[in-house]
């Protein structure tokens, strides 16, 4: 059995690290999802894992006119982010030989509606904030983690970003 470090498993850590050449490793994520127009779950998805499939639904809140039975993509979207992060910075920890005990996180997000539903031009999303709780003092892989983390980078650095209907 491989050593696994706060629940990574570093040979496979490692052994990626090396497969990586010229400084890239290129990846892609696909899924398809269906807004209902009728009903509850607003949104379904099929997520793929390496070992199997998971159906995820989601609603509007009953402010924008949902359901508000299922959570709401926002809640996907901070708990996509939380998990990443918590990853990464598990990752990191692991690479510097920080075993931890606990690695608990708090995630808020704040946001505005108006724009919408108005012509608003105000920012839709204002601030995230992750507060990280650890039973070590974890600060240097903190900031690794802020620049290595995926969902971060999605968030704190402009991507490509295409729409485009298929007919």
């Amino acid at each position: 059995m491989s050593e696994r470090l706060n629940n990574i498993e570093l040979k496979t850590v490692e052994e990626t690290k090396n497969k990586i050449q010229n400084g890239s490793l290129p990846m892609e994520k696909h899924i398809e999802g269906e807004f209902r127009l009728n009903g509850s779950p607003m949104f379904v998805a099929e997520l793929k894992s390496d070992y199997s499939n998971f159906i995820v639904a989601a609603d509007e809140p009953k402010i924008l006119g949902g359901q508000g039975v299922h959570t709401t993509p926002l809640s996907y979207l901070l708990f996509g982010v939380m998990a990443c992060y918590a990853s990464t910075l598990a990752i990191q920890c692991a690479l510097d030989k920080v075993k931890l005990n606990t690695l608990k996180l708090k995630g808020h997000l704040f946001y505005d509606l108006a724009p919408v539903l108005t012509e608003s031009n105000s920012p839709i999303i204002k601030k995230l904030i992750l507060e990280i709780e650890a039973d070590k003092d974890i600060r240097e892989q903190i900031n690794k983690a802020n620049e290595k983390c995926p969902a971060l980078y999605a968030i704190k650095k402009p991507i490509e970003v295409q729409t485009h209907q298929i007919l």
